[in-house]
């Protein structure tokens, strides 16, 4: 969309009031960075008095409508309903989550990464489960890994630094969407969105010998376009969020999709302590994961605890 008038200054005509739709990719300073839909170029704004007065404040992955009063200055006028919101690092409007753990050095920490689906989730966002390092680990260890998420819905990808192919099937997932990096230091976060992004580069750190964490600056944050239209955030910073604060104890089963399957007497069964509980019939017979299901217990207690505090 875009609508202009004219006004002559100087015996110059000037174009005024110009409007455009687009999504914010850079915030600095309170100076925006608005990639717009028709043009796709990069304009600098400022946001609106009425915004500050409401108390919105612009975000990067925002869509935006602005408008230039006058040449070469733009203001958000207007910011469109979010898919969701996180505060650290501020982004709105995450489609997918790519959830990085390494096969080895260090070693994946399960409980940490259905952590992370599940926070993912709460946020309506599709995680998509990375593996990196598969070349100095074995193919046992992996397959122990697919054995736990096989009855799971969400994808998974191992790969090394030179498999080129799995990381173009990565791209793919992400085309056109905005997507988030999570996981712990060390696992190569930078170095795969490094060729995840086309004609960018995020800032990759030495792997410290001593601490065995990776080591990432960023001074402000950005979204980095993928090689086929996405976008990517350049703070590979998140973590999973406290859970407790987000979800009670009888909603955390929904966000372990096996379970969607059991049939337990009680419907408010938790899956724990409950006669007829078909979701333990279930983990006996193999069918849902012990280690999957031994996280739920976890993170149940540590919901119920959190919430009597």
């Amino acid at each position: 969309m875009s609508t202009q008038s004219k006004c002559e200054k100087g015996g110059v005509i000037l174009i005024v009031n110009e409007q455009e739709i687009g999504k914010i990719i850079k915030g600095i300073g309170g100076f925006y960075y608005v990639k717009t839909d028709k043009s796709h170029d990069i304009l600098e704004c400022k946001a609106r008095g009425v915004l500050r007065h409401q108390k919105i404040i612009p975000t990067v992955g925002d869509e935006v409508m602005i408008q230039s009063d006058n040449p070469g200055e733009w203001m958000i006028e207007s910011i469109k309903p979010r898919k969701n919101i996180f505060v650290r690092p501020p982004v709105a409007n995450v489609d997918i989550g790519l959830i990085v753990f390494s096969m080895t050095n260090p070693k994946p920490n399960l409980l940490l990464l259905d952590m992370l689906l599940i926070s993912s989730e709460i946020q309506n966002v599709k995680p998509v489960v990375c593996f990196t390092k598969r070349d100095l680990t074995t193919t046992e260890e992996e397959q122990a890994i697919k054995a736990i998420y096989e009855k799971t819905p969400y994808q998974l990808f191992f790969f090394s630094k030179n498999d080129t192919d799995t990381l173009d099937r990565i791209i793919a997932e992400i085309g056109g969407k905005t997507a988030f990096m999570a996981g712990p230091s060390g696992v190569g976060k930078s170095t795969m969105a490094n060729y995840l992004c086309a004609d960018q580069t995020m800032e990759t750190g030495a792997l410290s010998q001593k601490l065995k964490r990776g080591k990432h600056t960023t001074r402000h944050v950005e979204l980095l376009e993928t090689k086929n239209g996405g976008y990517l955030l350049d703070t590979p910073g998140f973590s999973s969020y406290q859970i407790s604060e987000m979800i009670k104890p009888e909603e955390l089963r929904e966000y372990f999709p096996e379970f969607s399957q059991g049939k337990c007497r009680f419907k408010s069964c938790l899956h724990k302590d409950e006669p007829g509980c078909d979701i333990k019939n279930s983990v006996e017979s193999g069918i849902i994961s012990v280690a999957r299901y031994e996280h739920y217990l976890s993170l149940l207690e540590e919901i119920k605890k959190d919430q009597y505090r």
